[in-house]
């Protein structure tokens, strides 16, 4: 899995660097010049928005089975 989100983030970085012509910009700075956020933050929101889901029944799947209650 590591190795699959490497090479992923491998090719926006590449492709960020083909849409920005000033190749001096850092990687960070050509997302936020393309209005672009990090493949981890992309995860993150996924993730996030699975959890709401499920909270919310909009998923046929019980939260006991993937969260741990105290």
């Amino acid at each position: 899995m590591k190795k699959d989100i490497d090479m992923i983030e491998k090719v926006q970085k590449r492709a960020t660097r083909l849409m920005v012509k000033d190749r001096n910009v850092c990687y960070e700075d050509r997302l936020r010049m393309l209005g672009l956020t990090t493949l981890e933050t992309h995860r993150l929101r996924g993730d996030l928005i699975e959890v709401f889901k499920i909270f919310k029944g909009l998923d046929n799947v019980r939260y006991t089975d993937f969260l741990n209650t105290i």
